[in-house]
């Protein structure tokens, strides 16, 4: 049964008549279906549109005029955060998803639901798709919740007569930010420290990158996010013609870096066309996946030194809209490697909004209002939990001997993904995790990040 209709089965037999008093829960009773568009709900000329890549209006409680913001890419906790966060103002949320669905669907701060294609393999779709939605909601403003802003960004002239507010970079400067070669070269050019960093043409410089830098050099592809396109190689192995794969790497799409060590730390900002306007930082305490990429477990903290440079980061590009700079940290030391740009909502954005920085209502307000009172301080030593994801993070650590943080050392406030008041989407979370793992396996790279030259 795929997950729209489990929604709709799932919604109405079960929990249209039920009432969770011991959670204040006040789900709908008719819920959002993609079975059928609600031409109330529709100008006409949209509600008898057949062509499959228009968007799936559904039926809600809510009419199209009442949409205060609409949001795509809905799968997982990045949009369910920016959901609760507006939703909880008052805001109405319109939230689109593609063909994985979203946690988000079923939360009760969702006023409506569409469907959209996929913004990695079908770029141009999703963008006519998402004008469609717009022009039919009617919100004051678009948030993209994760990658497909590059997507938006270089189609950004679609929405030109499409009265709504998109708080986002030009293309080029998210294509700095985004692909780990050009920020490499910005930053050395800005003084700023990362590990040393080159793009090789050939076997051979590959080779002798690794017995300069080796034991172990870290291989990433220029386009990626999270821990995908991400290796290790030690000088060992290739010495022992161990790394047969090496002649498998398409030169050019991928770098090699020298390993440094440290502990990830995320500088997480918003910007008005170049000026601060928020800033949060946290420290991580666990890492899904043992190349790094996502964290599970981490804590608001301060560092004015990572802060400084990032700040410098977006000041110079004149950045505007939402991103997290990730470091590497060595404590000891006090010494700093800049790793990557973000330039879009984060995978921790819970831990920075019940620390106080609200960033999806301050992204909203700065598209509605022009401007916001800068948000700095903010509250020190929360510690907030990826829950599913801490969970299979602990497994694999305990499989391995490696667990980074024994159970007990640390306070948890509070998740990612759980929340009391609206539990059903963790729930819908653990389902679809399953489903998406089955049909990612299935998946090339490409088909999982967009590769941005190709866009």
């Amino acid at each position: 049964m795929h997950f729209w209709q489990l929604r709709e089965k799932f919604s109405t037999s079960m929990l249209g008549s039920m009432h969770l008093s011991e959670m204040q829960i006040q789900l709908r009773k008719t819920p959002p279906c993609a079975a059928y568009v609600d031409v109330e709900t529709v100008p006409h000329e949209v509600a008898t549109v057949t062509d499959a890549a228009r968007p799936t209006l559904v039926r809600t409680r809510q009419r199209a005029k009442d949409i205060d913001v609409v949001i795509t890419q809905g799968w997982g906790r990045i949009a369910y955060n920016i959901v609760r966060s507006l939703g909880r103002k008052g805001l109405k949320v319109a939230l689109g998803t593609d063909e994985f669905g979203g946690m988000a669907v079923l939360s009760r701060y969702t006023s409506t639901t569409f469907r959209h294609p996929s913004f990695v393999t079908h770029p141009a779709e999703f963008v006519r798709n998402v004008r469609d939605s717009l022009i039919t909601h009617k919100p004051r403003v678009y948030i993209p919740s994760d990658q497909e802003v590059l997507a938006i960004a270089k189609y950004r002239d679609q929405f030109d007569d499409v009265n709504v507010e998109i708080p986002i970079s030009s293309f080029e400067t998210l294509k700095v930010l985004h692909k780990k070669n050009e920020l490499a070269g910005l930053a050395a050019e800005m003084g700023i420290p990362t590990p040393e960093t080159i793009v090789p043409r050939n076997e051979q410089e590959f080779m002798d990158f690794a017995q300069r830098y080796g034991d172990p050099i870290v291989v990433k592809r220029i386009s990626s996010s999270a821990a995908r396109g991400v290796s290790y190689i030690n000088r060992v192995d290739l010495e022992a013609g161990n790394a047969s794969f090496v002649h498998s790497i398409p030169f050019g799409d991928f770098l090699i870096q020298r390993y440094v060590k440290g502990v990830g730390y995320g500088v997480s900002m918003l910007f008005n066309h170049g000026r601060l306007r928020a800033k949060f930082t946290h420290r991580r305490l666990r890492e899904k996946f043992s190349t790094g990429g996502i964290s599970t477990l981490r804590m608001s903290t301060a560092n004015p030194l990572l802060e400084d440079y990032a700040e410098q980061i977006l000041r110079r590009v004149q950045f505007h809209g939402v991103a997290m700079v990730e470091f590497k940290y060595d404590e000891e030391s006090k010494r700093a490697w800049l790793i990557e740009v973000n330039p879009r909502f984060w995978g921790s954005l819970a831990l920075a909004i019940q620390s106080g920085v609200d960033f999806p209502y301050l992204l909203y307000r700065l598209a509605t209002e022009g401007d916001i009172t800068p948000v700095l301080d903010y509250r020190r030593n929360v510690t907030v939990r990826w829950l599913l994801g801490d969970a299979i993070a602990q497994m694999h650590q305990l499989k391995h001997h490696s667990l980074s943080v024994p159970d007990g050392r640390v306070k948890v406030d509070g998740y990612d993904d759980l929340y009391w008041n609206d539990p059903v989407p963790f729930v819908a979370q653990l389902w679809l995790s399953v489903i998406k793992k089955r049909k990612m396996a299935k998946l090339s790279s490409e088909e999982m990040d967009p590769v941005i030259d190709r866009l």
